[in-house]
């Protein structure tokens, strides 16, 4: 088994794991504490791209030698991160996390072996492990809920952009939702439309810990709302555009019916979903209201937004 200290010499590089970190470095140190308790038998990279102003990165860079960071400035959005890791990893595989997640103990050795398929593009599980207020549990139901446990093993529509995994090869895809930006829904879907399936293993394993401030946390949710719509909407024609404006109205009912048949399905946290209730609605009206903008004013500014 190599150490830690030798995973950066020489030799093919067989796993970039790059991290997004844009809230605390604390739970950034967390977020490698993880990776670097996992059993490394090949040769891998780490890259943090960092937008963090909590402490210097000379601190990190000191108790983390081995780990390549990469700094921005404060509030940079997530997309431009993730594709500024992407772009300057050169593993044959890249995982993507971010530093709002501590990654199971499993987590490197269950990527190589589902790599081993020819399958290019998997996605793991998004798990809780610390006690989280109603606000924190109705963010991790709305994004995350549908990647718990039990989680099927095969083909799959969606994946998580905080525990997916790629070979390199497929970044040729859709390239224009990688670089300079990486929009992990639109790239997945334009793979899928070149007819490469998505596959989700649950043996990759991450831990949700992210925490929120009430009003910052719904303005995100409208403003990832419209940038969902004002990108998918792009390039359709006025008619389709109006067609997805027409059918907003029902969109809080649609998500509000599809996150409920998913908890429910899953028989866990059942106490936590009914106690998150009324956030995990705001939450739903947020994002609709956002959607519903997007496809009427397009994404204006709000893509720039999504931190």
């Amino acid at each position: 088994m190599l150490k830690f200290e030798d995973i950066t010499s020489s030799g093919t590089v067989k796993l970039s794991v790059v991290i997004v970190s844009l809230y605390s470095h604390l739970s950034l140190r967390k977020s490698l504490d993880g990776i670097l308790a996992n059993e490394i038998r090949d040769k891998i990279e780490i890259l943090v791209v960092d937008c963090c102003s909590d402490e210097p990165i000379s601190n990190l860079i000191q108790k983390y030698p081995k780990v390549r960071f990469i700094q921005f400035p404060p509030k940079v959005g997530i997309p431009f991160l993730a594709g500024a890791g992407i772009k300057q990893s050169i593993g044959e595989i890249v995982a993507l996390t971010d530093a709002s997640c501590v990654v199971g103990p499993g987590w490197i050795r269950a990527i190589f072996e589902a790599h081993q398929l020819p399958s290019p593009v998997i996605g793991g599980a998004v798990e809780v492990r610390e006690k989280m207020k109603p606000l924190g549990w109705a963010a991790y139901f709305c994004e995350y809920g549908q990647f718990m446990r039990p989680l099927k093993m095969g083909a799959a529509d969606v994946l998580p952009g905080n525990n997916i995994s790629f070979k390199r090869s497929v970044l040729e895809g859709g390239t224009a939702y990688v670089e300079p930006e990486f929009w992990k829904t639109y790239w997945c879907e334009k793979l899928k439309e070149n007819g490469i399936e998505l596959i989700s293993e649950p043996a990759m394993l991450t831990y949700y810990a992210k925490t929120f401030q009430t009003v910052p946390f719904f303005v995100r949710r409208f403003h990832h709302g419209r940038c969902f719509a004002g990108m998918r909407t792009n390039q359709s024609s006025l008619g389709k555009r109006m067609l997805y404006f027409a059918g907003s109205p029902i969109l809080p009912a649609v998500f509000l019916y599809r996150t409920i048949i998913t908890i429910l399905a899953k028989k866990r946290f059942l106490k936590e979903f009914v106690l998150s209730f009324p956030f995990v609605v705001l939450a739903i009206v947020f994002w609709s209201l956002g959607e519903t903008c997007g496809y009427l004013a397009g994404k204006g500014k709000s893509c720039e937004l999504i931190y």
